[in-house]
């Protein structure tokens, strides 16, 4: 049997020398042979991949049915179909990027038991039809059941992820002597025993080292922004090859990789917020191929993306702790003799990773909200529960991914409708403390990590229960003579900053009056707005500052705070107006009105006014006092909010260009309303400009 794998692992690597890593065969021999339930503990790149597709081939050879393989690494999937076809095994994927007729034929093709291995992304196992017509068919025959990336299905973990929770209760339904193998990068003995209590006592442990020979690790405490991009744009030419640049938010991604660009370095924020899911496939393969310097990622470039010569991972914000970031920082060096992880923690990460902890889990009065409007209908979609509920439409789906893996779960799905069950439901506060107190501690962790003097590789692998790990002689403490420079340029510093109170963010206009995407009902029942009428909307325009971006926006949130706004602002805003294109140059002001801080923007706007040598006009008025704006998380109630809230001033409205300003900008619906006001009043362009755009997004 092992001369067979043998020949089959040289035969998927197309290398007639190649040989089994240590405890590879091993793996693969509990799986065929002894028909074992197996943790394999393993560094990426060891090859877990190959121990589950020689282990199905040998398993069809035998005259067993088909594997199934749980993964989240959507991306990974024409990989994972390339390296097995090699074997000459036939595997498809049913997930929620095919189109119907796609679907319907990998249907046609697990029904008939003619694929070998079925990845399934976890999320299909919230589907009742999947589950019922097309798993239950096959539930008898699996010859191998395979759970990639394992530690998601423990909430102790790093990256606990609530699909997981259903796989423990589909096992249950299996053969017990059906093999089963989970495999993991990133687990500690924590989440081992976890992963052991629900899979079953019958699961052996296979754990490898996990050093990472390669890397050179190193901290750096930068404080403030600027400094940090000062140094990024200063050093990334300094190392040699390509690497990743891992940023907590979306905007930050967006500026690390707008200012290395305007420094001549070749880098692109990557995100789950990018508009195609091509766009991120394009990226990824231009970061293997090396035809870019760096991506600046958020967690979305994690599980899953290999590149063997990835030369840095740097940190340009903290992690939420420490296994994290050997899971991230471990993406360098798998394939080459030497890799730079550089992880920087500045002023505001605690700040940050506190927003993440508060925010982990729904609020209990939500959760009710939400189920009381479920049981309310027989049978209720996502897009019909927006207006309903004020919670912003991921939200929703988030409370209901969480309720879906309670056991017993309020909920139910059949199709795209959701229906409450019979069963009573309360939040486990108890539960939720102890993981909040988890995670504060495990940022703890990380802090220490960030200000340790003792080895940086053996204070990961004693963080992951490593027993065998030995100084590694490379890190910064261990070998201060390697480290990167810790000096900052001034004159880089400087135009960090001038990046930073220049980078003006566009303003889209909204291109209909509906509350709804899913919805095309006119929901300005007072204006009389018609759905979509283009002759309405608002042109282009553009917002000086993202909320407290280190640059202009600081001093905005703290003009905000203040009740009034410095008269620092008006020069940017004018260099701002003064940048943009018109076919015809606004002659006039007018602002959006504000019933609790009437002053704070007319102020403004007066003296802005007054800087660019045209009339300021108190064009809009307060018809209805209602909730402010920032109460309304979701479309359908942010557009509801202002139906009827502004009243026009017919005989303060010139028929020219005009520049509408507002001090925020986040949902577009108040410029979208109170622009098609002043349009359908004769003006013949609206302009929108801010202050800063309080988008997540920006």
């Amino acid at each position: 049997m092992k001369d067979k794998a043998l020949k089959l692992l040289q035969q998927m690597t197309q290398n007639p020398q190649a040989q089994f890593h240590h405890d590879q065969w091993e793996s693969i021999d509990e799986l065929v042979t002894k028909q074992n339930q197996l943790l394999v503990v393993q560094r990426t790149g060891w090859g877990k991949s190959a121990v589950y597709f020689i282990a199905t081939k040998l398993r069809r050879l035998e005259g067993y049915g088909p594997t199934i393989i749980i993964s989240p690494l959507l991306s990974l999937i024409r990989n994972q179909i390339d390296a097995a076809a090699k074997l000459g095994l036939k595997v498809v994927s049913y997930n929620s990027s095919l189109d119907k007729y796609e679907l319907a034929a990998v249907e046609r093709q697990i029904i008939g038991l003619q694929a070998d291995a079925i990845i399934i992304a976890p999320e299909q196992l919230a589907q009742n039809y999947f589950s019922q017509n097309i798993l239950n068919s096959i539930i008898s025959n699996i010859g191998l059941f395979v759970v990639d990336e394992a530690h998601c299905i423990s909430d102790w973990g790093h990256d606990f992820r609530p699909d997981y929770g259903r796989i423990v209760r589909v096992l249950q339904n299996m053969p017990k002597n059906m093999p089963i193998l989970a495999t993991t990068a990133t687990a500690n003995d924590r989440v081992i025993n976890d992963i052991k209590h629900q899979l079953g006592d019958r699961l052996t442990i296979i754990r490898g080292p996990l050093t990472r020979k390669a890397l050179q690790l190193q901290n750096l405490h930068i404080s403030n922004k600027s400094e940090r991009l000062a140094w990024l744009a200063e050093n990334l030419p300094k190392i040699d090859g390509h690497g990743i640049i891992y940023a907590k938010t979306t905007k930050d991604c967006e500026v690390v990789a707008g200012f290395l660009q305007a420094q001549g370095i070749n880098a692109f924020a990557y995100h789950s917020n990018l508009e195609k899911n091509e766009d991120k496939t394009l990226l990824e393969q231009a970061l293997v191929s090396n035809q870019v310097k760096a991506l600046v990622a958020t967690s979305a470039l994690g599980m899953g993306f290999d590149k063997p010569d990835l030369s840095f991972v740097i940190h340009y914000q903290a992690p939420g702790n420490v296994v994290e970031y050997y899971q991230q920082v471990g993406r360098a060096g798998r394939g080459i003799s030497h890799a730079v992880g550089l992880l920087m923690l500045g002023d505001d990460d605690a700040n940050i990773q506190q927003y993440f902890i508060d925010n982990a889990f729904p609020k209990e009065d939500q959760i009710n909200q939400l189920l009381d409007v479920i049981e309310q209908h027989d049978g209720i979609k996502v897009t019909e529960l927006e207006p309903l509920v004020n919670f912003p439409k991921g939200k929703i789906e988030d409370i209901l991914k969480f309720l879906s893996i309670e056991n017993p779960s309020p909920i139910i799905k059949d199709g795209t409708y959701y229906y409450r069950t019979q069963f009573d439901y309360k939040l486990p506060h108890e539960k939720i403390d102890r993981l909040n107190t988890i995670k504060q501690g495990e940022w703890h962790r990380l802090l220490a990590y960030h200000n340790s003097t003792t080895c940086l590789m053996q204070f990961l692998g004693q963080e992951l229960d490593d027993k065998d790990i030995e100084p590694c002689g490379k890190c910064a403490n261990c070998n201060p003579g390697s480290t990167l420079p810790i000096s900052l340029d001034q004159n880089l510093i400087l135009k960090a900053h001038d990046y930073l109170r220049n980078r003006y963010l566009k303003i889209k206009p909204r291109v209909t009056f509906s509350s709804s995407g899913d919805n095309a009902r006119q929901a300005f029942v007072h204006y009389k707005l018609p759905y979509s009428d283009k002759k309405l909307l608002c042109e282009a325009g553009l917002a000086l500052s993202s909320w407290k971006d280190g640059g202009w926006g600081d001093i905005v949130a703290k003009g905000k705070k203040q009740g009034h706004f410095s008269d620092e602002l008006i020069a940017p805003m004018v260099k701002m107006i003064n940048s943009m294109q018109y076919s015809e140059r606004p002659a006039w002001i007018t602002y959006i009105p504000s019933p609790r801080h009437p002053n704070l923007v007319r102020d403004f706007a007066q003296k802005l006014a007054l800087a660019l040598k045209v009339p300021c006009q108190d064009s809009l008025n307060i018809a209805d006092i209602r909730p402010p704006q920032k109460t309304m998380e979701n479309s359908f109630y942010q557009s509801k909010n202002l139906d009827g809230a502004f009243g026009i001033d017919t005989g303060k409205i010139y028929s020219n260009p005009v520049w509408l300003i507002d001090d925020a900008v986040d949902s577009r619906w108040t410029f979208t309303i109170a622009g098609a006001l002043l349009r359908k009043h004769g003006v013949k362009q609206v302009i929108p400009i801010a202050l800063t755009s309080t988008s997540k997004n920006q």
